[in-house]
């Protein structure tokens, strides 16, 4: 599974439906509405370790992709459970604009530019958040 910045992850391209989603992976083990957001509709496959968040104020499109799955790729390279120095640095070696939060037990990278972020526990990578692209604050580019 290959994650592809700006564009999503796979074959699950920002801008899909709900139904384009269940077309590949069948129906969710679970749906739920974000507690932070109403707006945001969550389906959570557990064998493929995925999370797609739809927006209903947006046609229901998938905007946001969270994925701890072991197989999945940047440039061929691996990314969940890989050391995060090595992943900040030499698998997204070409982002330079991380900006790194402390929480004690965890740690995020954002990258704001590629919405973009990075989790990590006990110094590895345990998932990663991926987020459609925002044109302007009242546009998200599509593409």
């Amino acid at each position: 599974m290959e994650l592809k910045p700006t564009y999503g992850i796979g074959d699950f391209k920002f801008g899909m439906k709900a139904a384009d989603v269940i077309a590949k992976l069948g129906k969710p083990d679970k749906m739920y509405e974000d507690e932070e957001d109403e707006n945001e509709l969550i389906y959570q496959y557990n064998k493929s370790k995925l999370k797609f968040t739809f927006y209903q104020d947006h046609d229901g499109k998938l905007g946001y992709i969270t994925c701890s799955n072991p197989t999945l790729t940047y440039q061929g390279k691996s990314v969940i459970q890989a050391p995060v120095e090595v992943v900040i640095n030499e698998v997204f070696g070409n982002i330079q604009d991380w900006q790194e939060e402390d929480y004690n037990s965890f740690t995020t990278y954002i990258s704001e530019k590629q919405w973009l972020v990075i989790n990590a526990e006990y110094d590895e990578v345990t998932d990663i958040e991926l987020g459609v692209p925002v044109k302007n604050d009242e546009e998200y580019d599509w593409r």
